[in-house]
């Protein structure tokens, strides 16, 4: 797709592809084939504690905007208890991870270029959200074998484990 194909859209709350993917609810509210693949915007929901294993994006840059909550964000040797209004940016090659800290917390993904590889991880190891609302817990840790290895298909590669409490 051309920039010269691209078009206008706007999607209402409930209008998002949505995904259950490690306990959380993922919504594409932009994916990289809406916006010529500058960007892809991910919202993410969870329950308390959900945490996200650090990893390095070989192909993208992302960035973490809190929308409501608390959030821990930890990028390189840093890490940052967020809190609404927070922004936080990891270049690719960067090792990162987050952690929901509060049962209200929403977390934005921009992440860039869009369609890069992140997308296709997600709906790799994702399935499709049966309802817009954070999935029930799931019955078994993901494998983090399996986790790894999908990712690293996808130009990602998982680094540690996730945050602690």
């Amino acid at each position: 797709m051309s920039f010269a194909d691209l078009r206008p859209f706007i999607r209402g709350p409930q209008e998002a592809e949505g995904l259950w993917m490690l306990g959380a609810l993922y919504m594409f509210r932009a994916a990289g084939a809406d916006t010529g693949n500058a960007y892809t915007l991910v919202e993410v929901q969870g329950r308390e504690g959900l945490a996200i294993p650090h990893h390095v994006h070989e192909h993208e840059e992302e960035g973490f905007y809190v929308v409501s909550g608390e959030v821990t964000l930890v990028l390189g040797d840093r890490s940052i208890k967020a809190s609404a209004g927070s922004f936080a940016f990891a270049p690719r090659g960067v090792p990162h991870a987050f952690r929901l800290d509060s049962e209200d917390a929403r977390l934005l993904l921009l992440i860039t270029p869009g369609a890069a590889g992140h997308e296709s991880f997600f709906r790799e190891i994702g399935e499709p959200a049966l309802r817009y609302e954070i999935p029930p817990p799931p019955a078994e840790p993901p494998d983090p074998g399996r986790l790894s290895e999908v990712a690293s298909k996808h130009g990602t590669r998982v680094v540690g484990p996730p945050p602690a409490p």
